[in-house]
């Protein structure tokens, strides 16, 4: 959104020139597209420009016998350091709706980007739950298949301890010499 933005020149910094025209990066320093000001009835120069809200310009009056003068009101100025000058610096302030249609808009990107996490930390945390199960069932068939014959050799002990018959583990037959005549 635009603003409209008075720039004033007092009649002393005018020092007999007749006419002022307003640079800056708004108009890209072109002399062709840049406002001329107007001498008012107190002596002063005044222009008004279209400026963009929340945007940080520089800018400078020429005046038409080739003097550059510098706005006696500006927010601040910044030197130059190629043209051993230093440029005046406006910073157009935003509007209040402006304001609160960027803090809207900043307030609903966070909770997007809180959103995203949160659905990433679920996403993670039920990605890591599900390696944990599916960790925990082979560590158990393995511990199962391990203890499985152990379980029988028991069982065959306990069995002879107590006298009862028990599976007898099954054993391999050993192959006999044959005998040579």
């Amino acid at each position: 959104m635009t603003k409209n933005i008075t720039f004033s020149l007092p009649a002393e910094a005018v020092e007999g020139a007749h006419e002022a025209i307003l640079l800056g990066d708004f108009n890209n320093w072109n002399p062709k597209k840049a406002p001329k000001l107007e001498k008012q009835a107190d002596g002063t120069y005044k222009a008004v420009a279209q400026l963009e809200e929340g945007k940080t310009y520089h800018y400078r009056f020429l005046l038409d016998n080739g003097k550059w003068v510098n706005d006696y009101h500006a927010q601040k100025y910044e030197y130059v350091p190629d043209l051993y000058v230093d440029n005046c610096v406006i910073t157009v302030p935003q509007s209040a709706d402006e304001n609160k249609k960027e803090e809207s808009s900043i307030s609903t990107s966070n909770t997007k980007v809180i959103k995203a996490n949160n659905d990433a930390k679920e996403e993670s945390s039920e990605k890591a739950e599900s390696l944990k199960t599916k960790t925990a069932k082979k560590t158990k068939t393995k511990t199962e298949k391990a203890e499985a014959p152990k379980a029988k050799k028991a069982k065959a002990i306990n069995a002879k301890v107590v006298g009862e018959s028990a599976e007898k583990p099954k054993t391999r037959k050993k192959a006999t010499p044959k005998e040579t005549k």
